[in-house]
């Protein structure tokens, strides 16, 4: 074991929580000015931890006192750490760029002047069939490419606006600024016009019927190659009841949030969501989406569930916020004894539909409503209670290392958030921080995991527009999926040892796409986090 010493590389709030991890043991520990090499703060590391989930002995170093805005680094015993900053807002420059991530994965020229190095033309044009009916062809072109390839996937698109619309509705003085896409002059904030993008999608993929299929993908793996480059043949797939009630929770939650900006866009929104409960209605036998049997491609993007009722809960949750339908609130009472109100992710959605309960305006229920807040703080104890006994401050288990780990310490911050606001409890709060701070740096692999950010970031994302242009820096702004323990890709079953602790599962590699995926839901998810915090008041 390397003694190191790892920390936010991007830097702190001077407001809040500030730790770094020496790993090794260490006794005291100094912050030095950077530009007068003067100590500004000495303290006594804690512990040595033993980390379970990283097998390191790590001593951590708190230097949340000092509150004095500058650059600086720390010095422990021969060990000096890079320079970081303190600051009023550090996350302004991430949270926009995270949100442009979603910019460069349209499916969608995109333009010199707004995307640089990284403009490309136009792709997916060509009407595309239905899979079980060849002869019918769809337009289904706009949207998201949902990750590393050129699939999209409804489930995932509803996630990440899920992600997104909360965002703004619960803080959108976080949301005022450009992020210089070419929407950024038309008067609507620019996370609302990126959320169009996604919305006029799923119009798209919602049958005549109401029923919404469940995605647009190739059954052949695509090669490294430019999304204008892609002829694969894609197909559009059947229709599930994950993505109607997805869906219907989304464009429900959206026609709310564009009432005042767009009312005609609004009401086509709320008339596709009803559109979508008829038919879930009129198709009450569930059926899970079960993918062709094709080849193993063929499965990406269908997260198989076998419950429907997180998805239902948050389709009635945003029903009644939107109508006041006494018959959607009859529905919530029926449901929420039976779902998760923590869960913010594809298969687990049910945490949206809590948001929409707990923060809306319309009458409610006094023991529903406590009920899905008792959920919510008995999750946000037990993140903050796991973060205490990790040396990185990481709120996982080691079983918690799975595919998609840096997006479940986003969304369980977005849990944090939502307990906070509701409790008050400072100890969610800096919880929150120490899963920012573990994503940008302060973990067991001394990496951000965001491409482009700290000064050991993120360099062979598997996003194949990153590896298949000219540039040699991968797309800006791409949050990974992160450390795997089940290491579940070619590439890491055969690199990574087996006996590897599980937060060290990871490669920085294109080949390594259970580990080093991008995804637009990793990124709205931070999106939200790094909102949040730049909405607090120093």
């Amino acid at each position: 074991m390397s003694k190191k010493i790892v920390l936010n590389q991007l830097g702190y709030c001077r407001t809040m929580r500030k730790t770094a991890a020496f790993v090794g043991i260490a006794d005291d520990f100094s912050v030095v000015d950077a530009l007068t090499g003067r100590t500004v703060f000495q303290a006594a590391a804690a512990g040595p931890v033993s980390d379970k989930a990283s097998s390191d002995t790590v001593s951590v170093m708190d230097f949340s006192k000092l509150d004095r805005c500058g650059n600086y680094y720390i010095r422990a015993g021969r060990r000096r750490s890079p320079v970081f900053s303190i600051s009023e807002k550090p996350y302004s420059k991430l949270k926009t760029a995270l949100l442009k991530g979603l910019y460069y994965n349209r499916c969608a020229p995109l333009d010199k002047r707004y995307a640089g190095e990284y403009a490309h033309d136009p792709c997916h044009t060509e009407l595309v069939p239905l899979f079980d009916s060849p002869a019918k062809r769809l337009d289904v072109s706009g949207g998201w490419h949902d990750s590393g390839g050129y699939g999209k996937y409804t489930v995932c698109t509803c996630v990440t606006l899920g992600h997104l619309l909360y965002a703004y509705m619960l803080f959108p003085e976080s949301f005022t600024e450009s992020t210089d896409i070419p929407e950024s002059e038309s008067g609507v904030p620019d996370i609302l016009s990126e959320c169009r993008v996604g919305l006029e999608w799923l119009l798209k993929m919602q049958a005549r019927d109401g029923g919404v299929y469940h995605k647009v993908s190739s059954v052949k793996t695509v090669a490294i190659i430019m999304p204008e480059d892609d002829i694969t043949e894609q197909f559009v797939f059947p229709r599930s009841h994950q993505a109607a009630a997805c869906f219907c929770a989304v464009t429900s939650l959206a026609s709310r949030v564009f009432r005042s900006v767009d009312g005609e866009f609004s009401g086509r929104l709320h008339e596709a969501s009803i559109n979508a409960w008829i038919w879930l209605m009129n198709n009450p036998h569930y059926e899970p989406f079960e993918p062709p049997p094709t080849t193993a491609v063929s499965a990406a993007g269908d997260f198989y569930d076998s419950d429907p009722d997180d998805e239902m809960f948050w389709a009635v949750c945003e029903l009644y916020e939107t109508t006041g339908d006494k018959a959607f609130h009859d529905k919530i009472m029926s449901l929420y004894e039976h779902v998760s109100a923590t869960g913010f992710v594809n298969r687990e959605n049910g945490g949206f539909g809590a948001a929409a309960y707990l923060f809306g305006d319309q009458p409610k229920n006094e023991f529903v409503e406590q009920s899905i807040k008792l959920q919510l703080r008995v999750r946000a104890d037990n993140l903050y209670s796991l973060s205490q006994k990790s040396g990185y401050g990481t709120a996982k288990d080691s079983d918690d290392y799975i595919r998609g780990s840096n997006m479940y310490s986003m969304t369980d911050s977005i849990v944090l958030i939502l307990a906070y606001k509701i409790f008050r409890c400072d100890e969610y709060l800096q919880t929150v921080c120490e899963q920012l701070n573990y994503i940008l740096g302060k973990n067991p692999m001394d990496i951000c995991y965001v491409t482009g950010f700290g000064n050991k970031s993120v360099m062979h994302p598997h996003h194949r527009p990153s590896e298949a242009d000219e540039t040699e820096e991968p797309v800006p702004g791409l949050l990974v999926c992160g450390p795997n323990k089940d290491a579940d890709d070619d590439f890491t079953h055969w690199n990574i040892p087996a006996e590897a602790p599980p937060a060290k599962c990871y490669y920085d590699i294109l080949y390594s796409y259970s580990t080093n995926e991008a995804a637009i839901y990793c990124n709205s998810a931070a999106v939200f986090v790094t909102g949040y915090l730049e909405s607090l008041k120093s």
